[in-house]
């Protein structure tokens, strides 16, 4: 298994990740480990994503970046699960209460599918609470 060398930007990244209560935004990401440059904490970013340690969260706003579970790897994401937009407080968070199972590739003629993504809308625990 190839495995990722912990460099001291790749190191602070992951701590913020880890940190962090919500997905993250490359721009929150830099926001964070300010002054660090903006492209080694992209490159970060997408190293963890190769590697299957992170991954990507489309948006209409933009991409946040999730660790994954333990299943992903460098070849295979795993990340079957719904991300759930709280339309309160515009958080993405990932929902591993459930999974979604998708056997097979759906049969879509004329369509190469490369990714299935589920979404849930509503109001998150903390807005609940407010």
């Amino acid at each position: 298994m190839n495995s990722i060398v912990p460099t001291p930007m790749r190191m602070l990244v992951l701590e913020q990740l880890l940190l962090q209560t919500k997905n993250l935004s490359l721009t929150d990401i830099e926001t964070l480990l300010y002054p660090a440059d903006r492209i080694t904490i992209y490159r970060t970013l997408q190293t963890f994503v190769k590697k299957g340690l992170i991954h990507i969260i489309e948006t209409p706003q933009g991409h946040l970046y999730a660790l994954c579970s333990d299943e992903c790897s460098a070849n295979s994401h795993s990340d079957n699960h719904p991300h759930f937009f709280c339309e309160q407080c515009k958080t993405v968070s990932c929902n591993n209460d459930f999974t979604v199972t998708i056997k097979g590739k759906p049969n879509v003629p004329q369509y190469r599918v490369d990714k299935i993504e589920i979404n849930v809308k509503g109001i998150c625990p903390d807005c609940l609470k407010a």
